[in-house]
């Protein structure tokens, strides 16, 4: 059908730019020149890192007489352009961020005052494209269907096709096929029209049975249109808003237990026809002969399905095929068993942690945080303790303060009876003493919020499973909100150090119980929130901080500074404090306190600290990673040749140990974008071990990036064991303002000493420079 269109739409645009031409000498001053519009490359491809592969680059170049538009197809949302629209020839640079395994294209387009003329597409490759194969495509066929409409069932006149459609039949609940709604035409890609699956009323689902599967069909992936409409009684107008939670689906091995698989939707619904298109990248946990797909409505009469495609992809969301559903029924709104990714010391904090398996209806925007909180595989494992345990990986609270936050869990509409319920562990030993098994509720606070900001505690009730082996217990919180919520954020305070353990989260549709007022936890009160950075480090020639604070409910409420003094000053505009330092003239570090208040709320503090000035006999290591000349020859070089384990090389004649993160894939290499070079690191746990010197202590770390580069990246200046160095916090590389260059003034080193340049989260870090200072 494409080849055939092809060279009608060839002279159609061939005559109307013709057409164009004339119109356009005659009523356009401005078009005096025949239109013309050229690409150059038509092709970019970039690495999982986010720079772009060997032999590629990041800029393709628009030369045209018009003006252009540039628009990214199908709402990939990870491509950003430099420019979206101009007049005459530009250069479009592209940015992309790590960890993508995708394909976009990129629309050109010129036009005068009538409309467009030309248009070019741009392919963005970035990480592993596997060739596509579709196993299973439906499009519903073309048949007539006419009052009372056939079930799918007994409809005959389906349209599979595919290396697997062969076997398949069809099956469902109060579905039916139909031609009825607004169509399709132009939604998205190859939409077919007319006919469409409708789910009327509930219990309401449509079953494929039988799509047969190659043993390497592991990395999968699923699309599908759909639309939602619905007039209420009484209103004029219809309601198009796809929520996904009205509409799941799962996967099963042999169609009889069924494991949910998150997917995410375009922007479809926002304009007519109303129709969005649906994704989900998965992989099977096991491969298995024969794939089962459910559809199933959970609002009446409203939801319509089309050309359904399941095709090899790069994979997603692990699905645990074998012996059925691996989380909790389609009840469960989200559900947490911490995964099973290798974890070692040091272990990743939760928010650097990649191996999560999260799944339920309303987890497909949870995000963690939280303070003191790693992934461990430590303890007392608790196979057998309760219904669903999970192991082998458990949250750990460490030392206080220590919390774990769910963030952005999406609630049903109106929901507000629920359950929530999880795994829990205590286990202390003093010095000296035995172990303490005892699970004490006061010790481990479970906090709501309605926006993560302010927390209503909630209360829960345990089975005791702390007063035999494996002493954890299983916990369960009922409640119901007082007023319905679009999201839940939840979290956990371990009040005990180096105690708790955390695992099988579950939040649920529930009878409900004790009332929670998520309103109150938005609250009120005037309250700083949070003050970054928490900590000022100065240098002993002075300078100057900005301190940006986060305020709740403000109002006329304003800032104010106490606790400073000379060489020390602070000033309020707005919400920014700016801390200036006058020289230190002396031989000790100068530390005072900062006291941020607001009127009628709250205060925080934030410690405040100018170096000592040197003693003279300082020693400086500058090394500049912005020049090949500078690496020593045995430094991996390009991706190709990316190292993880430990390796320790010479420049400028300085000893460096260079390691990889823990994760599989992931390492340090010199890279190289148009035709800048720079060192790449990552990702969490990837460390630079930085020379000691004789008879000196480290002061202070000078590190540069570049643009580009990861504005995610959190790096720390840490000693062997992995424990910050004061002032050597871990710091986000945001590059706000413009900066690419980061100072680190430490404190509390020691001499003959080596550290480290330590890569804090899950994402890779760029080096162009670094300054070294001793004393």
């Amino acid at each position: 059908m494409k080849n055939l269109y092809f060279p009608k739409l060839f002279f159609g645009t061939m005559l109307l730019t013709v057409l164009m031409a004339f119109v356009s000498c005659v009523d356009d001053n401005d078009d005096t020149e025949a239109p013309f519009l050229e690409v150059s490359p038509t092709n970019l491809t970039f690495t999982t890192d986010g720079v772009p592969a060997e032999g590629s680059q990041s800029s393709f170049e628009i030369s045209t007489n018009r003006h252009w538009t540039a628009t990214v197809q199908d709402d990939k949302s990870w491509v950003t352009l430099s420019a979206t629209e101009g007049d005459g020839s530009a250069t479009i640079q592209v940015s992309i961020p790590e960890g993508i395994n995708d394909e976009a294209n990129i629309d050109i387009q010129i036009s005068n005052k009538v409309g467009p003329l030309m248009s070019k597409t741009v392919t963005i490759k970035s990480g592993n494209i596997q060739p596509k194969v579709v196993i299973y495509h439906e499009s519903v066929g073309s048949t007539a269907v006419t009052s009372p409409y056939p079930y799918v069932d007994a409809y005959t006149g389906w349209d599979k096709s595919g290396t697997g459609a062969a076997s398949v039949t069809y099956s469902g609940q109060k579905a039916s096929v139909r031609s009825s709604g607004l169509a399709n035409t132009d939604a998205y890609p190859d939409a077919s029209g007319p006919n469409v699956i409708f789910f009327g009323a509930l219990p309401s689902d449509f079953v494929i049975n039988k799509i047969t599967l190659e043993p390497n069909q592991t990395n999968l992936k699923l699309t599908f249109g759909a639309s939602y409409s619905y007039k209420a009684e009484g209103s004029s107008d219809y309601d198009n808003t796809f929520d996904t939670n009205k509409f799941t689906v799962s996967l099963s091995a042999d169609g009889s237990t069924w494991t949910p698989v998150t997917y995410s939707k375009n922007k479809g619904d926002e304009t007519t026809p109303y129709w969005v298109f649906a994704t989900s990248d998965f992989t099977l946990k096991k491969a298995v002969s024969e794939l089962y797909i459910k559809f199933t409505a959970l609002a009446p009469s409203a939801i319509r399905l089309d050309d359904i495609t399941l095709a090899t992809g790069n994979g997603g969301q692990e699905i645990d095929l074998e012996g059925g559903s691996v989380v909790p029924p389609t009840t469960a709104i989200y559900h947490e068993t911490v995964g099973n990714a290798s974890v070692s010391s040091p272990y990743p904090y939760v928010d650097a942690y990649t191996g999560w398996s999260t799944t339920g209806s309303g987890a497909s925007s949870v995000t963690y945080s939280g303070e003191k909180a790693t992934v461990r595989s430590s303890g007392l494992a608790n196979t057998g303790a309760y219904e669903g345990a999970s192991g082998p990986n458990v949250v750990f609270f460490g030392t206080l303060p220590a919390d774990f936050v769910i963030n952005k869990i999406t609630l049903p509409t109106g929901q507000t009876n629920l359950k929530l319920t999880f795994g829990a562990s205590y286990s202390y030993k003093p010095e000296g003493g035995s172990y303490d098994n005892t699970f004490d509720a006061s010790k481990f606070i479970v906090s709501l919020s309605a926006n993560g900001t302010n927390w209503v505690p909630v209360e829960y009730t345990n089975n005791n499973g702390d007063q035999t082996n494996p002493y954890w217990v299983f916990a369960t919180a009922n409640f119901t909100l007082k007023q319905a919520s679009p999201e839940l954020y939840i979290k956990f305070t371990a009040l005990a150090a180096s105690a708790f353990r955390l695992d099988d989260i579950t939040l649920a549709a529930g009878e409900g119980g004790n009332i929670i007022d998520l309103d109150s936890s938005i609250g009120t009160t005037p309250t700083i929130l949070s003050v970054t950075p928490s900590s000022v480090n100065l240098p002993a020639t002075g300078g100057t901080e900005v301190l940006n604070v986060e305020v709740a409910n403000q109002g006329d409420n304003t800032l104010s500074v106490d606790g400073l003094s000379a060489p020390l000053s602070a000033t309020v505009e707005g919400n920014k404090i700016t801390v200036t330092a006058q020289p230190n003239t002396g031989t000790s570090a100068i530390k005072q306190t900062l006291t941020i208040s607001l009127t009628n709320g709250n205060s925080k503090t934030v410690p405040v600290s100018v170096a000592a000035q040197g003693s003279g006999n300082e020693t400086v290591i500058s090394l500049d990673l912005s020049n090949t000349a500078n690496y020593p020859q045995d430094f991996p070089i390009a991706k190709a040749q990316m190292k993880s384990d430990p390796i320790t090389f010479t420049f400028g004649g300085y000893e460096y140990t260079f390691a990889g993160g823990e994760d599989a894939g992931t390492g340090y290499y010199q890279a190289e974008s148009s035709g800048s070079v720079y060192t790449l690191i990552g990702k969490f746990g990837a460390y630079i071990e930085l020379p000691a010197i004789a008879g000196k202590k480290l002061t202070k770390v000078v590190a540069s990036t570049r643009e580009g580069a990861s504005k995610n990246v959190d790096v720390a200046i840490v000693d062997n064991e992995f424990t910050e160095v004061a002032g050597g916090e871990a710091v986000k590389w945001a590059q706000d303002g413009g900066v690419l260059e980061y100072t680190y003034n430490l404190s509390g080193t020691s001499v003959n000493t080596k550290y480290r340049i330590f890569i804090a989260n899950k994402y890779n870090a760029q080096f162009t420079k670094w300054e070294l200072s001793y004393e």
